[in-house]
């Protein structure tokens, strides 16, 4: 079910942001996935296998950052209380934009893959709730899991955060194709205004509660 601490148009951007950033990656960065451990996780495994003893390092530091970014969210994430959400996708938003200036060319450079890195790695702890909340895998277990036992609500959660996904990467296209490198900075607008919706949620149950106290 979706974290009550995060409404509903929130949840679905963020994971209309996952789906964006994803295809950006892919049409940016197709050997480091910043957005992909398990896929970089195999690249290491592959070039270890093959000896390719140099090729380790930039996938290695992007695991690194990915890590260390949604570690300390996470420790942000238990201080900021009932903002968690806000702080979380603000401090997202930040990372996301900072990766835009260094974006020159058609292939995303390694700088701009980390900070992207480091962005989905404080994404994912936007729940205190849910850690990992855009990874699609296990999501999708969830949903087949949820259908099987004829827990609809929960089955309805995991359809439209597919379906967000999916029109996240739909959308990146024509915002790649129009905004170029830019296109990272609609992401971060996303991202802003999902911390906009959150912190008139947090605002308002603030209020409801010490109206019942």
């Amino acid at each position: 079910m979706f974290d009550r601490k995060i409404p509903f148009p929130a949840f679905a951007l963020l994971f209309m942001v996952a789906g964006a950033t994803d295809a950006l990656i892919y049409l940016h960065s197709r050997d480091l996935l910043a957005v992909y451990m398990t896929g970089n996780s195999s690249h290491i495994g592959r070039d270890i296998g093959d000896g390719l003893w140099g090729d380790l390092k930039p996938l290695l530091a992007v695991i690194a950052t990915f890590f260390t970014a949604t570690t300390l969210a996470a420790w942000i994430g238990i201080r900021a209380g009932r903002w968690r959400p806000t702080v979380i996708l603000l401090l997202t938003a930040a990372l996301m934009s900072a990766s835009m200036p260094f974006a020159h060319s058609d292939d995303y450079p390694f700088t701009t893959v980390l900070f992207i890195a480091a962005a989905m790695g404080v994404l994912n702890q936007v729940s205190a709730n849910e850690s990992g909340v855009t990874f699609l895998t296990g999501m999708l277990v969830k949903t087949g899991r949820a259908f099987a036992e004829g827990n609809f609500s929960a089955w309805f959660d995991g359809l439209v955060r597919w379906s967000a996904l999916v029109a996240g990467a739909a959308l990146a296209i024509p915002l790649d194709q129009h905004l170029g490198r830019h296109a990272l900075l609609a992401v971060a607008a996303m991202l802003a205004l999902g911390a906009v919706f959150t912190a008139g949620h947090a605002l308002m149950r603030r209020h409801r509660t010490k109206q019942a106290s």
